[in-house]
């Protein structure tokens, strides 16, 4: 996978760290939009099941559950929990979807020692690890303040409110223009390519460009094809039709002695004149089951964090369980 990276001197967005209890992964972002995956062991001896949730920081928001298998399982179908050699209520259908009644649903997943999953004949066909479940979730009503309220997943208590979440940043931008987008000259694009101790692949030429406002465009130059994503280097044009790397305000710290071209290559990277967003999505194997992708809004000078997700381990999770680690109300999240 290719990583966001940057010169010592660019800026990085105050994202909020992730955690790892045990098998459990867990994120809360800059809204107090929380999510937690238990992952199956990387020596696992049993089928694992994969259990994710995603909550929202208000009060009335409840937590969202799916229950899949990993992906080195062949079990599918409706399945319901067995927890400590207990039969529950806790039923799912074929899409990994709660079917009824989940309240408690969490807590007595993370309060459990085995958390079997049954079929619709009663047979085991695989466990949700729950070594890390509990701290991670108290993890989670403590960042979401639910501490010590009805709301929480396992630090109950009797309080019955919990604080208003932070109002999400809007990355200011100036205005739009319809004026075309400037264009690279052929001699330009070879010196883009040509950065980087011939990085980019001879074969690879796709060239877009894009009005950002009333004296910018954003273009965007393919430079490498790997087995399954490309990779292209971004820049800013000015009415002179002069370029320049693109600036971005990064989700990561920079890695020791990175390349600064590493800083505007960028893993399928795209812009949507509509939302004025440029992005990027980056998997960590084919299956997508770990990656980060991210947005940017340009400001004027540079493009500033609009949104970002990853999911570091690469164990199985369902697609779209990358966690969320920064929104702002330029590209909030759309089930919010």
């Amino acid at each position: 996978m290719i990583t966001l990276l940057l010169a010592a001197a660019a800026l990085v967005a105050p994202v909020p760290p992730s955690a790892t209890f045990g098998n459990w992964t867990v994120a809360c972002d800059n809204g107090r939009h929380c999510e937690a995956i238990g992952l199956p062991s990387a020596d696992g001896t049993e089928t694992e099941w994969v259990l994710y949730m995603s909550r929202g920081a208000g009060n009335s928001a409840a937590p969202k559950i799916t229950l899949t298998p990993g992906f080195e399982s062949s079990a599918s179908g409706v399945v319901h929990l067995r927890i400590d050699g207990k039969q529950t209520s806790f039923r799912f259908d074929e899409n990994g979807e709660p079917v009824g009644e989940n309240g408690g649903l969490l807590a007595a997943v993370g309060n459990g020692r085995k958390v079997e999953v049954l079929n619709l004949a009663n047979t085991n066909v695989g466990v949700v690890p729950v070594a890390g479940a509990s701290a991670a979730f108290r993890w989670v009503d403590d960042r979401q303040k639910r501490v010590g309220t009805v709301t929480a997943i396992v630090a109950k208590g009797a309080a019955t409110t919990v604080p208003m979440p932070p109002a999400l940043p809007r990355i200011a931008q100036p205005p739009t223009s319809k004026a075309p987008a400037r264009k690279l000259r052929p001699a330009d694009i070879k010196a883009i390519r040509a950065v980087g101790d011939d990085l980019c692949e001879e074969d690879v030429r796709d060239v877009s460009t894009y009005r950002l406002d009333a004296v910018h465009s954003v273009g965007i130059v393919s430079c490498l094809m790997g087995a399954y994503q490309g990779a292209s280097l971004v820049v800013v044009i000015d009415e002179a039709s002069k370029w320049s790397p693109a600036a971005f305000e990064q989700p990561r710290a920079p890695e020791r002695n990175a390349d600064p071209v590493d800083s505007y290559l960028l893993t399928e990277a795209e812009y949507d004149p509509q939302s004025r967003l440029l992005s990027m999505h980056a998997k960590g194997r084919g299956l997508a089951d770990c990656g980060e992708s991210a947005s940017w809004a340009w400001d004027g000078k540079m493009f500033r964090l609009a949104s970002f997700h990853a999911l570091d381990a690469c164990l199985g999770a369902p697609p779209g369980t990358w966690l969320s680690r920064w929104q702002t109300a330029n590209d909030p999240l759309k089930d919010e």
